[in-house]
């Protein structure tokens, strides 16, 4: 009689709708995969009532628990999704499971433009993983070391992989890969198979912003980049997660705005826009994620001009931003 073999297993830990798409785009056919959602994250709780049990694919799990520190002590998954590798969560999860056994493979998820941090970071021969601008308690920055370091060791040894949608520069993909670290991409395959799209009007789109709302650029600037695309025609407006409720209430008093609250992420709603269409954006992963699901649709993006930065974040930040392309990367 032959041997059954066990389908391999794995766990997913996503904080928000762009790293649970992502994580669906990593899932094999043949693997087991529980998606621990961290509900109570910004935006997560519309995304997942809105989101359709039935887009899920097979074999795939969702629960609403998150990066619980106990979660790895009751599984043993063979691989593990990580979408913020920089949260306190998913490194308190790691660190109390595996501080002294060997680590499963690690496939990094894209966490919007924060993703290229994360790789730097890992890239480097030491240094904690630590968001931009954020500021650890000692222990937090110890825990944050530690895990960076183990990730590292995984990389060394072939056991840890970044999967992408983003454009990758060539000069970080060779630093990676240097690293032993391995990069798979995708063109959100999966998405594209759902029947999310909904109609569309034809008031020119225009994908919010969170940079206003983090503080890094002023808001009156970026009203006033609004208002010069208002000028020209209606607009339907997709509000970043998280932008206040103070700042849509003032942006919807012109009757040239009509504003779209969707639980849903922009990249389901916007997929099937028509191929003539425009979207405007500031630079933004949403920008770079529509232009590999909808490549037939004009994406005009705008440099931030160096006035409207308030400086809250480092010349790197603001670097790396204005250089983000909605064009796909060179891979030779």
């Amino acid at each position: 009689m032959a041997k059954k073999t066990s389908k391999r297993t794995a766990i997913a830990f996503v904080e928000s709708p762009l790293q649970f798409l992502s994580a669906l785009e990593a899932h094999e056919p043949d693997e087991e995969l529980l998606i621990r959602a961290r509900a109570n994250a910004k935006g997560m709780t519309s995304f997942l009532d809105a989101f359709d049990p039935a887009w899920l694919p097979e074999r795939v799990r969702l629960d609403r628990e998150g990066a619980k520190p106990g979660i790895l002590r009751k599984v043993s998954p063979q691989r593990i999704y990580v979408g913020d590798a920089c949260s306190g969560q998913v490194h308190k999860a790691l660190s109390m499971a595996y501080l002294e056994r060997r680590m499963p493979e690690i496939v990094v998820l894209d966490d919007g433009l924060a993703t290229y941090s994360t790789i730097e970071t890992l890239t480097a021969k030491r240094g904690p993983l630590v968001r931009p601008r954020q500021k650890l308690k000692p222990s937090r920055e110890v825990m944050a070391a530690y895990v960076a370091d183990r990730l590292r060791g995984l990389a060394n040894a072939g056991r840890l992989r970044w999967h992408t949608a983003l454009p990758v520069p060539k000069s970080l993909r060779n630093a990676f890969l240097r690293t032993g670290g391995q990069i798979t991409r995708h063109r959100f395959e999966h998405l594209q198979s759902l029947p999310t799209g909904g109609s569309h009007s034809r008031d020119t789109p225009v994908i919010g912003s969170s940079l206003a709302a983090d503080g890094l650029i002023r808001e009156a600037d970026y009203l006033g980049w609004l208002q010069g695309i208002i000028s020209g025609g209606p607009i339907t407006y997709y509000p970043h997660r998280r932008e206040t409720d103070e700042f849509l209430t003032e942006l919807g008093r012109d009757e040239r705005v009509r504003i779209k609250h969707v639980g849903l992420p922009i990249e389901l709603r916007l997929i099937n826009l028509p191929a003539d269409s425009v979207i405007r954006s500031l630079p933004s992963t949403a920008a770079v994620s529509l232009a590999v699901l909808n490549p037939d649709v004009r994406i005009e993006v705008t440099e931030i001009p160096a006035e409207w930065w308030t400086g809250a974040s480092p010349d790197s930040l603001r670097t790396s931003l204005n250089a983000q392309t909605v064009t796909g990367d060179d891979e030779t």
